[in-house]
């Protein structure tokens, strides 16, 4: 009797099986169901873990390891409706959480009986290779590029403060991102300056996370306007009592909101209980401009201005940079995906052309909170103009004004930012090269190059 013959999929099993490079198939609704050793390899993770996970259409992280790696590998929905992508890919596997970049190409598999008939899309094949050992195969779509910026820049910025408000293609932001890496590697204190709804705040908690990622230390928010002395007494102090008690009070850290809210007596009171306190607290500090400008008019004690702004980082309104809102729109499409079931993939053209006339008053936050809408209501993969409220659907149909590139020496800027870093922890410290290395988190005898240097004896 005659064998019953295998099923092409048993075929195509095998062959992935026996394939070096890693292989991943979705199932409907992005779901798992198979993955081969290559690919098992690769993630650092058991195949147990990966089968049946349901990946999000998400690259800035949250997501649990195993949830967060097969949604790294998740497909858009360009493919579900039967277009092979192509799209650069960066994973982190092993204990170590190191970062590799994979190509990735994404084939739909119909149930169609041939290739003229229009059929279901049932699975997708993801196959990954070095990216200089996989050419593009299919279009390279606009969206899928800017995911996978996204996902590099979550890499490189982990961490749940990170992405979503630093990304951008801009000088201004490359800057920022510049910043936050110096700071992130002091415990110099930083006030991040810009206007309301810029993310401030995540900034200045971006910092203080990826100082120490994983294990931070105690961490006390105060809000400067809610603030009084006898309040920012008692709360400084029980925080300092809460340190004693913790294992990495080393990295112990505040973040001052709205530190120009602060009033008179609380400036004065936070100020003596910084010197009183036996806590190294790093100070990250947000304000709407810079407060030694404040303190040159007379509004902010210039003792504390210069002890809690040592690194200043600002922070460019939205309608100055509207080069990032392709990046920062797409990145809060995806962010509102992980609850979701809705699984949107890109913003049109047409919608994006549009956001980037708006003013934005509110800069990110209404960009947001406009986003967040938008998400809800629209009836299709992508975010079309008629998904937005009014004001963007009707705005003037112009052409954005092209500006000129900005010419930036980085090495030269990177110099001035740590000349002046050094002049202002020395100031801090009271001339104290001892205590001013200790707060750079560098050596002495490299503090006593850099004075020699610049010449700041």
């Amino acid at each position: 009797m005659p064998s019953t013959p295998r099923k092409p999929t048993t075929f195509l099993i095998q062959a992935f099986d026996l394939c070096a490079w890693p292989v991943v198939l979705f199932g409907e609704g992005n779901t798992v169901r198979y993955i081969n050793a290559a690919a098992e390899k690769a993630l650092g993770v058991s195949r147990d873990e990966l089968l049946e996970q349901t990946a999000r259409y998400h690259g800035l992280g949250q997501l649990p390891k195993a949830l967060q790696l097969v949604s790294d590998l998740c497909p858009a929905s360009n493919v579900w409706l039967g277009e092979v992508a192509t799209r650069d890919i960066t994973l982190a596997s092993g204990a170590d959480a190191t970062a590799t970049r994979w190509r990735g190409v994404f084939y739909p598999i119909t149930d169609a009986p041939d290739t003229e008939a229009m059929g279901l899309v049932r699975n997708v094949v993801v196959m990954l290779a070095p990216p200089d050992k996989f050419p593009h195969w299919g279009p390279l779509q606009p969206q899928e590029e800017i995911h996978a910026t996204l996902q590099a820049l979550r890499h490189e910025y982990r961490g749940r403060y990170s992405v979503s408000h630093l990304v951008g293609i801009s000088t201004a932001m490359i800057r920022v991102r510049r910043l936050v890496d110096l700071a992130s590697q002091s415990r110099v204190p930083v006030l991040v300056i810009g206007e309301q709804g810029t993310g401030r705040e995540q900034v200045a908690r971006t910092i203080c996370y990826a100082s120490n990622p994983g294990h931070a230390g105690p961490v006390i928010t105060i809000e400067g306007e809610l603030m009084d002395a006898e309040i920012m007494q008692t709360t400084i102090r029980a925080f300092a009592n809460r340190c004693e008690d913790e294992e990495d009070s080393a990295h112990a850290s505040l973040v001052l909101l709205n530190a120009e809210k602060l009033d008179l007596g609380s400036q004065t009171e936070l100020l003596h209980m910084l010197d009183l306190i036996g806590v190294d607290l790093r100070i990250l500090s947000t304000s709407q401009e810079s407060l030694l400008e404040l303190a040159r008019r007379g509004q902010f004690r210039e003792d504390l201005a210069f002890r809690i702004s040592t690194l200043e980082i600002e922070l460019p309104p939205l309608c100055d940079r509207p080069e990032d809102i392709p990046y920062i729109a797409q990145a809060m499409v995806e962010e509102l995906n992980i609850p979701s079931d809705r699984q949107l993939q890109s913003i049109s053209a047409e919608a994006i052309d549009r956001l980037q006339q708006q003013e934005w008053p509110g800069n990110i936050d209404q960009l947001n909170e406009m986003l967040t809408v938008a998400h809800q209501t629209a009836t299709g993969f992508t975010l079309d103009v008629t998904d937005f409220p009014a004001v963007v659907s009707r705005a003037p149909h112009k052409k954005l004004e092209a500006k000129e590139p900005e010419s930036i020496d980085l090495d030269a800027a990177l110099e001035a930012y740590e000349r002046e870093i050094l002049l202002r922890t020395l100031k801090a410290a009271k001339g104290n090269k001892t205590q001013a290395a200790n707060m750079l988190n560098i050596s002495r005898a490299r503090l006593h190059r850099r004075i020699e240097q610049w010449g700041l004896e």
